[in-house]
């Protein structure tokens, strides 16, 4: 069944097909430079002055971004159908040029049969002339290389064949998971536009009142943070290292990717002690990594794992919405500021899963994904953690539960 963004008569040959699926490509370049130029001014908004304008700027710009990642996954998911269709066409003339050549290999085998009951002595002897029966020698020859070229044909045509499967199949992995990325992203599309009415109707789209507002989560969130911040502190001193996994290159996946699982977005902050967290934690260093990608960019996880908190600390606090993951050898990881995540508590995953999407939610200067790793807890993520243990703490006003540990450097496991 074709998807419903493509029209029913597609192409009248292969190669008008192969002409709309470039086009199609071509148009997928075309509005993921428009997302990555509406990425740069969301950028350089966050670099002006924080007033009302500006953050209404930035949520207008976000919106934009989310009505062009949607056409692109629709114009995708076209392309996507396209090259299913190409590679079942191409499936299916290969599958019969190989039971053309299968019926040859059999005729083939069934005149060498007949041959080969006489011996080459007989084949001489039975002659009317050693010309001819040189000549019969050299038929059965003849044959023998033709049935090695057909063989090795048909090798070949078996070959193609379980290619042009096996692409046809990732093919259809990715047009069902941007089938569930259009759904998903229409949702966060949604979710920005109110986002933006009830600042306006919080503020009463007034400069004066959104500067009030403003002053207050920021006084608010700076408690918030400096409290984790001390706690996570306090836990690591008395920290036994040992107790977790050495540090390992590519023992995690990266978290963030674009359409076809491809690694996505850029470090837009380090991990520990650095000017950034300098300027912004008051010289507490930053306890995770910052991916830097467009709101609605897939997430996955980067192991194995059980999921054990999908939570939303609130718009404006903490980590916003957050996935956080156990993957039972002593390593967890957080994946916050989502805009959207698809998974639940209990949950197993994959490593390279689809878990959520990037976003700004929580205390966030922008669109980005932040990634945290911990060392899990000797007890695990309890639910009832506390400020003096760490764990899944209450800590007001962020609402839902905040992941507080000891925290690792995630470069180093990447």
């Amino acid at each position: 069944m074709l998807s419903p963004y493509v029209p029913a008569v597609i192409a009248d040959s292969e190669e008008d097909l192969q002409k709309a699926i470039e086009e199609k490509r071509q148009e997928v370049e075309d509005l993921n430079k428009q997302i990555n130029q509406t990425q740069s001014k969301i950028t350089t908004l966050q670099g002006q002055g924080r007033t009302l304008g500006t953050a209404i700027g930035q949520l207008d710009t976000g919106i934009k971004q989310a009505d062009l990642t949607i056409k692109a996954t629709e114009t995708n998911i076209e392309k996507l159908t396209l090259e299913i269709v190409s590679l079942t066409d191409e499936a299916q003339e290969v599958g019969e040029q190989l039971s053309t050549r299968q019926a040859a290999v059999a005729e083939l085998l069934r005149k060498l049969q007949r041959k080969d009951e006489w011996t080459l002595l007989e084949s001489l002897l039975t002659s009317q002339t050693i010309a001819e029966g040189v000549a019969e020698i050299n038929a059965l020859t003849a044959l023998q290389g033709n049935l090695s070229q057909e063989v090795a044909e048909l090798t070949h045509l078996h070959n193609q064949l379980g290619t042009t499967i096996v692409s046809s199949d990732n093919k259809r992995d990715e047009l069902a998971v941007e089938t569930v990325n259009l759904e998903n992203r229409k949702t966060i599309l949604d979710e920005q536009k109110s986002q933006k009415q009830e600042l306006l109707v919080a503020t009463k789209n007034q400069e004066g009142e959104y500067q009030k507002l403003l002053t207050t989560l920021e006084e608010q969130q700076q408690a918030l943070m400096n409290e984790i911040a001390d706690i996570e502190a306090q836990l690591s001193k008395g920290f036994d290292r040992s107790t977790v996994l050495s540090r390992q290159k590519g023992l995690l996946a990266w978290p963030v990717t674009s359409s076809g699982g491809i690694a996505a977005g850029i470090i837009t902050q380090n991990y520990g002690e650095t000017a950034y967290s300098t300027r912004f934690y008051r010289g507490r260093p930053h306890n995770g990594l910052d991916i830097g990608a467009p709101t609605g960019t897939e997430v996955r996880a980067a192991a194995d794992g059980t999921v054990v908190r999908s939570d939303y600390n609130g718009l404006y606090y903490q980590y916003g919405r957050y996935v956080l993951i156990d993957h039972q050898n002593s390593l967890s990881t957080l994946y916050a500021h989502l805009s959207k995540s698809v998974v639940s508590a209990g949950q197993k995953v994959k490593k390279g899963e689809l878990i959520g999407y990037v976003g700004s939610t929580g205390f966030s200067t922008g669109s980005h994904l932040h990634f945290g790793l911990y060392a899990t807890p000797a007890g695990g993520w309890s639910a009832g953690g506390t400020r003096e243990t760490g764990g899944l703490v209450s800590v007001p006003p962020a609402s839902g539960l905040v992941p507080i540990g000891v925290t690792l450097n995630p470069t180093q496991y990447l």
